[in-house]
């Protein structure tokens, strides 16, 4: 089977994700499925709901800080013993961070000067709330590794070849950027390939999980704020 020039661009890596998703996004238009679109959408502009955040887009990152330990030794830029102030749940919630951003401002921020100096603040409130008095955080922050965001700008070109490879398989000609014609000739071709592309995005559970665990509560709040700055 002859491949499309759509996949051989992406694997090459002559053209950009961006201009892969766009042109992508006029072939799966056609399949009109809310849940594939969503992720097109988010991939090219960011995504605006947190549930349709996809797994891999959810990265651990490591808590760093100034504290001082029983009001004697003071650390700087030093890694957080959170395990002794939250349970394993909170602090969970609090090193991971999802990257809503759209696939081109996650590329341009690795090719960046920051591409090392990826954090996530955590507000002063915070800090403050959770510390007693053998453990004091005056500042932390939690730093992702470069090659934690390069993983996922590397899962969604996975993800894109993929799904043009299970395009190739289902329909004739991808490159015309039309299916329609042939979905119309063949209905269930469309529940097929709408299913199977489905767990290539979401690896295979559409489920995100509860996120609403601490969004309600006080330590959710403080957590939301510390975002922001």
């Amino acid at each position: 089977m002859a491949r499309s020039q759509l996949l051989k661009d992406i694997v090459s890596g002559k053209e950009q994700l961006e201009n892969i998703l766009m042109r992508l996004k006029v072939i799966l238009s056609d399949l009109d499925n809310e849940i594939i679109m969503n992720w097109v959408d988010g991939e090219l502009r960011g995504y605006k709901d947190p549930k349709d955040i996809p797994p891999y887009r959810k990265l651990r990152g490591i808590p760093y800080g100034t504290f001082l330990v029983n009001f004697q030794t003071t650390y700087t830029e030093a890694q957080v013993p959170l395990e002794v102030l939250l349970d394993k749940e909170t602090i969970t919630n609090l090193c991971v961070l999802e990257f809503k951003d759209g696939i081109k401002a996650i590329e341009n921020m690795l090719n960046g000067d920051n591409r090392n100096n990826i954090a996530k603040p955590i507000s002063t409130a915070f800090c403050h709330k959770i510390s007693v008095d053998e453990l004091q955080i005056a500042s932390m922050k939690v730093k992702f590794s470069s090659n934690q965001v390069d993983g996922l700008v590397s899962n969604v070109k996975s993800k894109l070849i993929e799904v043009i490879m299970e395009l190739e398989k289902q329909f004739d000609n991808i490159e015309d950027l039309d299916i329609k014609e042939q979905i119309d000739d063949d209905s269930t071709k469309k529940s097929s390939v709408i299913y199977n592309i489905e767990n290539i995005i979401y690896e295979g559970s559409i489920d995100m999980g509860d996120k609403n665990k601490i969004k309600g509560s006080r330590i959710g709040n403080l957590l939301s704020r510390g975002d922001k700055n």
